[in-house]
């Protein structure tokens, strides 16, 4: 087994440990393969993705999409829909035919969403479950590379000495603002949490200096890095460690912060009511596009692999991840 996320906290002095785990594990055997006759799909196919172009979420569903296409013949198109934290979207398929056609490509950000009251109804519950897609990678505390602030702790102290003036960018309601709140829950820093929506957009406000610092996918973080547009001071992600494809930056939880550790997973929901043999057959082409070398190797180099679970595994994950998700909200007063 595998601990999805962990949270620790402290109250009225005393230490109070949180431990939130999930009890479905990895799936450690090879990828369903397509099969002969499969029923999915039939015609063009639209993935719904509640994100602007040019951030990871984007990019995983187009590299997906482009193996379905290939893999398939049948068209397969990405439908960019942001707003309301995936509300929109995921508002888009629910109400869709149940015939596997239109599918929601997200993350656990649209249970965050639910849970803290932007979005009515339990993605566990509210549709069926094709496949989650265990994310490895992390997410970055980045700043302008102009910004004076050299670690994590110097950011934390001008946050204390002026309490608020700084803004820290984040999707309300999604995976960063619960990174966001456990990280300032642990460190007592005083920024401001600022709606800056998906990582395309925070990128262009953290440059513009709009925004002091900002929440971002630490592989949507590299190439500004490289340009010595930002500066990346620590890495949050589902274990306290370092993040293997970026050695050189210290996690939150290294660096003393205990509580600032969440994880993410991507998902392909339907709507309800969605044929069985439809589900599995989803099921079966992401596993079948993550046991190809050459696609997973192109994850591994964006600093996100990704691992395939068994429909099964997979909705059982999805509503653990609910119940996971729905302790952090208390625990941060975010209901």
């Amino acid at each position: 087994m595998r601990d999805l996320h962990s949270a620790k906290t402290t109250e009225g002095g005393r230490g109070i440990m949180i431990t939130l785990c999930a009890t479905v594990p990895f799936w450690m055997g090879g990828a369903m393969p397509l099969m002969a006759g499969q029923v999915w799909p039939e015609g063009t196919v639209q993935l719904i993705v509640p994100a602007s172009p040019g951030g990871g979420t984007d990019a995983a569903a187009r590299i997906l999409a482009e193996h379905f296409q290939n893999e398939t013949g049948a068209s397969v198109v990405v439908v960019n829909t942001p707003g309301g934290g995936g509300a929109v979207a995921a508002e888009q398929v629910r109400g869709a035919a149940p015939d596997g056609q239109t599918v929601l490509f997200f993350h656990t950000g649209l249970l965050s969403a639910y849970h803290t009251g932007g979005y009515a109804h339990d993605p566990s519950e509210a549709f069926e479950t094709a496949a989650v897609m265990p994310v490895g990678g992390s997410y970055a505390l980045a700043v302008n590379a102009d910004a004076p602030w050299q670690s994590v702790e110097d950011l934390v102290a001008a946050s204390k000495d002026a309490p608020n003036s700084l803004s820290l960018g984040i999707q309300m309601r999604g995976a960063t603002h619960f990174m966001a709140g456990l990280f300032a829950k642990d460190s007592g820093a005083a920024l401001r949490l600022v709606e800056a929506g998906p990582d395309a957009d925070k990128l262009v406000q953290l440059q513009g200096g709009q925004i002091s610092a900002a929440l971002i996918n630490t592989p949507g973080t590299r190439q500004y890095v490289e340009n010595g547009d930002l500066r990346v001071l620590a890495t949050i992600s589902g274990h306290p460690d370092r993040d293997p494809n970026v050695q050189e930056i210290p996690s939150l939880a290294e660096l003393g912060y205990e509580n600032a550790v969440y994880g993410l997973d991507f998902f392909i929901l339907t709507p309800a009511d969605t044929p069985d043999e439809v589900l599995a057959g989803i099921n079966a082409a992401v596993g079948h596009a993550l046991a190809d070398d050459s696609l997973s190797e192109r994850f591994e180099n964006m600093g996100m692999p990704l691992q395939w679970l068994p429909q099964t595994d997979s909705r059982e994950r999805l509503q653990n991840t609910s119940r996971i998700v729905a302790d952090v909200t208390a625990l941060l007063e975010l209901n």
